[in-house]
């Protein structure tokens, strides 16, 4: 009997010694922030990821498998690559607000440069307003990345001010984070 407590204890306690291992890493939030002001939706995000930046970076730029990474992401494809560091990019989002739930189409265009990309989106296209995202990657050592987010958005359809805006800030942050976790994934070795 004795034994089995033993085995037990050392079961709970593994994942903390894991955890404290050296060279042991997971994902990491360092901030993040939602804000409306100026009638914009924003969100910052610093995280570090546990996989080499050559990989997050792939896959990043494989934006027709979004959907992959998050299930708010229905479709996502490329309409043009006018030059080889620009792509013209359509996705279509699930956005819900509490029970309410719309499909909200955004085409933007994405920048491309080293360690870096940079979109905007198309007004006249789209169903924002305004729409600009930076995403800024910095190499830590070899086998992990810091991601530097930022995100702003004037939806183009109404957003009630009671409960609506905590309610699109709340989903803004929750999109962010689990699309960063699903990239970390599918960057690991």
């Amino acid at each position: 009997m004795p034994r089995c407590l033993l085995l037990l204890a050392l079961a709970a306690v593994a994942p903390l010694m894991a955890a404290l291992a050296p060279g042991a890493h997971a994902f990491e939030v360092e901030r993040i922030e939602g804000a409306y002001a100026d009638k914009q939706y924003r969100c910052t995000l610093v995280v570090t990821l546990d996989a080499p930046t050559q990989a997050v970076e792939a896959v990043l730029r494989d934006y027709e498998a979004y959907p992959a990474l998050d299930a708010r992401i229905l479709s996502a494809r490329v309409l043009a690559r006018p030059s080889s560091d620009t792509v013209l990019l359509e996705t279509r989002l699930r956005v819900c607000l509490g029970p309410f739930c719309r499909t909200v189409r955004r085409v933007e265009t994405v920048t491309e440069a080293p360690l870096t990309l940079n979109a905007l989106a198309d007004p006249a296209q789209s169903d924002v307003r305004f729409g600009e995202t930076s995403t800024t990657l910095e190499p830590i050592g070899d086998a992990r990345t810091r991601i530097h987010y930022r995100a702003r958005i004037v939806p183009g359809f109404w957003v009630p001010s009671v409960g609506g805006r905590r309610w699109l800030l709340r989903t803004l942050e929750d999109a962010t984070l689990s699309l960063f976790r699903s990239v970390e994934a599918r960057a690991q070795p």
